[in-house]
């Protein structure tokens, strides 16, 4: 008999977390933000994929979906150095993105507002978070720390990977030919 409880308490749960697509909360974000330089303007962009949550978590492809973009953050240790979102109580963005969309930093995105406005940008470590969502209404956050070399008009991005055993980052070494 107490076989049969667990049962009839277990399988309505398990077919319910089956069913149900929930968020998790815990993770970070969904996908991978890409940055690149274009006619020496750094362009901010979002992965080919991104992670739906749910008892299964799975890739979804951004080019298959009607991602919209919604927040746009870039920050350098310690600095937020660009902020926009669209202003709050806003049902939709207009603003969707592909795997080849490029927003470049600093310039204005139609119907967005500027909560912190764009710094002029200099060589360090930054990190970018897209933060958007897609037509079934799953979250479809896009993140990434790089490091921008160089100087304004001759800039380049390369990877910043963490310092074995500490918190601190360091742009990623070129391979020695």
């Amino acid at each position: 008999m107490t076989a049969n409880c667990y049962r009839r308490v277990l399988l309505p749960i398990l077919v319910l977390g089956f069913l149900c697509d929930g968020q998790a909360m815990s993770r970070h974000h969904d996908g991978e933000a890409r940055v690149w330089i274009r006619n020496g303007t750094l362009c901010i962009g979002a992965g080919e994929t991104y992670e739906v949550s749910g008892f299964f978590s799975r890739k979804a492809h951004i080019d298959q979906n009607q991602v919209e973009l919604y927040a746009i953050q870039v920050n350098r240790p310690s600095t937020q150095v660009w902020e926009a979102s669209t202003p709050p109580g806003t049902l939709s963005s207009n603003l969707q993105l592909q795997s080849d969309t490029c927003i470049e930093y600093g310039q204005p995105i139609a119907s967005y507002e500027n909560q912190v406005p764009p710094q002029k940008l200099k060589p360090d470590i930054y990190e970018v978070l897209l933060q958007a969502g897609d037509q079934k209404n799953r979250r479809a956050w896009f993140y990434k720390r790089f490091c921008l070399i160089g100087e304004a008009d001759n800039w380049s991005v390369r990877d910043a990977v963490r310092i074995e055993n500490t918190h601190e980052w360091r742009c990623k070494l070129l391979p020695t030919p």
